[in-house]
């Protein structure tokens, strides 16, 4: 099978840990959009890009993001968005006119900042004309429903963990150790993911209790830097931030110092910081939101909404014991440890096989059909 993937995101490591595997099964995986070293150029060429690859026997194009869509001064000026649109409108009806079936990984059920100048409506364009929509959680696909974009075939396969580079089990047990609680904030920068909230929040945790907080990850918004400095110099020693992008040489010590990792997202469908997390066998605290619904309840501390709610669930994993935040961490691993990037390659490649009218690709040359089950027992 021949899956032809668009955009790449190189700072992102899933589609690396997917493909990886499903290469490893057979699979040619092609990226879309790179002819030239101008973006907007390769944009511009994508449906006679597509047109050669189909001419060259391709079938489907495996869509993860919608940001590639985007043009230059989109984030300024309505015009581009609105030709934005008109671009993503016609490549997808250009795709399905072609032949290729459009299979599209739903991260995300909008984009976290515009790209067109009615993503709604364009969210409904991209559901209606994909022939599969692969979701990490049920969550998604209820979000999705309420804005009117019901998929003719879904498929629930859920986030595999972002692999740490060194293994949990060899990291300090949270809630070990004589000094304060650490709670750490990683990722991307981002607005929707409330790293403003939590600074405000951590402000009213009581200074007799020790805490420290870190927020760690790249921030690219000078006023959200400025605002966040601000609210860092007002915790004094309590606060430390790292506004860059953390080389992955630093991620592991910078997990194993963390007791908790904290996420006050104020919107999710999918999060890969906190299937690290999990996979770090960090504790989470994260808001009551559905994106967050799958994780495992022993794991997490949850609250609902920012302000008081979040200060009480940093006090309140900032004064457990130690015994407590270990038991946490257990359940944080073996979580992780149920999801497999195998499995979910495998399972990845049957869903799309399945709509070119195939069992499994295997089946297509004749060879019997690889389940997960059979997979897993091939691995032992």
């Amino acid at each position: 099978m021949r899956v032809l993937v668009f955009p790449r995101d190189d700072p992102n490591p899933y589609q690396r840990l997917l493909y990886a595997e499903m290469e490893r099964l057979g699979t040619r995986v092609s990226y879309l959009g790179r002819l030239t070293p101008s973006r907007t150029l390769n944009l511009l060429l994508l449906p006679l890009e597509v047109a050669v690859r189909r001419a060259g026997g391709a079938r489907l194009v495996h869509l993860h993001w919608v940001f590639g869509f985007g043009l230059p001064g989109g984030s300024r000026l309505a015009g581009m968005r609105r030709l934005a649109q008109a671009w993503f409108t016609l490549w997808l009806r250009t795709t399905r006119l072609l032949g290729v079936h459009i299979v599209w990984t739903a991260h995300n059920v909008l984009p976290h900042s515009p790209v067109f100048a009615d993503d709604i409506a364009a969210r409904r364009a991209l559901v209606a004309a994909s022939d599969l929509v692969l979701a990490h959680s049920q969550s998604a696909l209820a979000a999705l429903a309420a804005l009117g974009a019901v998929p003719r075939k879904s498929a629930i396969i859920p986030h595999g963990p972002l692999t740490p580079a060194v293994p949990a089990a060899s990291l300090r047990v949270p809630g070990t150790g004589s000094g304060p609680r650490r709670i750490l904030f990683f990722g991307k920068v981002l607005a929707y993911k409330g790293a403003e909230d939590l600074l405000a929040a951590f402000a009213a945790v009581p200074a007799d209790l020790p805490a420290i907080l870190t927020i760690a990850g790249q921030c690219d918004d000078p006023g959200m830097r400025s605002r966040l400095e601000a609210l860092a110099r007002a915790g004094r020693e309590r606060v430390a931030l790292r506004l860059e992008r953390i080389p992955d040489r630093d991620v592991p010590a910078l997990f194993a110092s963390a007791d908790v990792v904290a996420l006050p997202y104020r919107t999710i469908t999918t999060s890969g910081c906190a299937m690290l997390a999990l996979a770090y066998g960090r504790p989470l605290v994260v808001p009551e939101l559905d994106g967050f619904a799958h994780l495992p309840r022993e794991a997490i501390t949850s609250y609902s909404g920012p302000g008081q709610a979040l200060t009480a669930a940093l006090v309140q994993v900032a004064s457990a014991e130690g015994p407590a935040l270990a038991a946490m961490a257990a359940a944080a691993r073996a979580y992780a440890a149920t999801l497999s990037w195998p499995e979910i390659a495998l399972r990845t490649k049957n869903e799309m096989a399945s709509i070119l009218g195939l069992t499994s690709e295997a089946g297509a040359r004749g060879e019997p059909c690889v389940t997960p089950e059979a997979a897993r027992a091939g691995r032992r």
